[in-house]
């Protein structure tokens, strides 16, 4: 394992992290798994992202992929809620959302949700997905920082679209981020994106008795999440929406977010205004995405609902993605079997004498 400033990225082995970046938060550096290190029976290939209470890798278990996320110290209890809101969604098949896997083989994933073991003397805490494959958004906008405007559209509608969900089920993400976003491109080059980290996934009273700033990167923190002042709901995850949205289309987001201390990042965004985007090329899709990203709880669109239905108007519909047809071999081969165990049995009744 090795240690890792989850402001810039530069690591260390002995846990010994200097950066030459003033602000940079060194001795709160979470430990990482390298190639070929083991969680438990979990074989790490590859890490995919550093978030604020955990990290995401490419893994092998018994020689298949999977996604492993592992809980930062001191954020085990926001993994093993997320793990439970997962279970809860897991009939909705939603495919925005992973799919959690048992943490342990051959165990029921209503027993072991998520997992917990010994490394080098330290418990970890990792629940397992079913592995996808794809970047982060973060990762696609430093290559492009400004995709094509539909690309742009259809990949804030999805995510509007998973946020809605846990809407309904009276939980809220307040931690949206291009970096826990992955993107996954289709055969017909229809990004889909999957939503890697549920956020702080509680209800509006949990939030005031127990919200974590840590959880956020600064510059993605809405307002009213700064000082805790004024309404916590539904248009608190319109503005973080709306933060994705505005930095896929300006390419950069609203607010520095690296290179500043976080409380200067705080003050930026409590007292500023965010910049317009830019793009006169488009009609009100630029339009929705600086309103949701007002400072004003109430001239934000109320609800992601409302948010994509906003988006939606100003864009053509998502493609319906085109699934390989998969020869159905096993109920072939059950009825082929079936009727050459009769014709045998057949067979067999003729030849028995009368």
């Amino acid at each position: 394992m090795k240690h890792i400033c989850i402001r810039c990225n530069r690591t260390s082995v002995d846990g010994n992290l200097w950066c030459q970046e003033k602000y940079c938060p060194a001795e709160k550096s979470p430990e990482i798994f390298e190639r070929g290190e083991w969680v438990g029976n979990i074989e790490i290939v590859e890490l995919l992202v550093v978030l604020r209470s955990s990290a995401v890798y490419k893994a092998k278990r018994a020689d298949k992929d999977i996604l492993v996320k592992i809980a930062h110290e001191g954020c085990q209890e926001k993994l093993k809620r997320e793990a439970k809101i997962l279970i809860e969604l897991a009939r909705v098949k939603h495919p925005m959302l992973p799919v959690l896997l048992p943490a342990y083989e051959q165990a029921r994933l209503v027993e072991t949700p998520y997992g917990k073991t010994v490394v080098q003397g330290q418990t970890k805490y990792f629940l397992v997905f079913d592995y996808a494959e794809g970047d982060t958004l973060r990762n696609l906008l430093l290559k492009n920082a400004q995709p094509w405007y539909q690309h742009v559209g259809w990949i804030a509608l999805g995510l509007a679209d998973v946020i809605a969900l846990l809407h309904q089920r009276q939980r809220l993400h307040l931690c949206l981020s291009p970096d826990i976003v992955l993107i996954r491109m289709d055969k017909q080059g229809v990004p889909r994106p999957l939503l890697l980290d549920l956020g702080f996934a509680g209800d509006a009273q949990s939030i005031l008795q127990s919200w974590d700033r840590r959880f956020v990167p600064p510059a993605y923190t809405a307002p009213e999440l700064i000082e805790m002042k004024g309404k916590v709901g539904g248009a608190t995850d319109v503005y973080g929406l709306g933060l994705v949205l505005y930095e896929m289309l300006a390419g950069q987001p609203p607010f520095e977010f690296k290179q500043e201390r976080d409380e200067t990042i705080y003050d930026a965004i409590i007292r500023t205004r965010p910049p317009a985007t830019g793009r006169s090329d488009l009609r009100n899709i630029p339009g929705i995405a600086e309103r949701a990203i007002s400072k004003d709880y109430a001239n934000r669109p109320p609800s992601a609902v409302h948010f994509a239905q906003e988006l939606q108007a100003n864009l053509p519909r998502v493609p319906k993605e085109k699934r390989e047809f998969q020869f159905p071999w096993r109920p072939i081969g059950i009825i082929v079997g079936t009727l050459l165990a009769l014709s045998l049995l057949l067979s067999l009744t003729m030849l028995l004498p009368q």
